[in-house]
């Protein structure tokens, strides 16, 4: 993986979290760790899934998708 690859997947995953944070209205520290724990976390620093490809909306929806979180 590139450098440029990496730099992506953490401003996709940035963007993701503070969006989970604002809809949730919770801390961004708590749901960064939560996020990063996470089976959808790990998948967009997974070069092989492209999952940071598709940006953060596509990011929060699989993440919500695996929590159980409705809208």
């Amino acid at each position: 993986m590139d450098n440029k690859n990496a730099i992506a997947m953490d401003l996709v995953a940035k963007m993701a979290v503070e969006q989970l944070a604002k809809e949730q209205n919770k801390n961004i520290e708590e749901v960064l760790i939560s996020f990063m724990e996470s089976n959808t976390g790990r998948m967009v620093y997974d070069d092989s899934t492209k999952l940071w490809w598709d940006g953060p909306s596509a990011v929060v929806q699989e993440y919500k998708n695996e929590m159980g979180i409705i809208g």
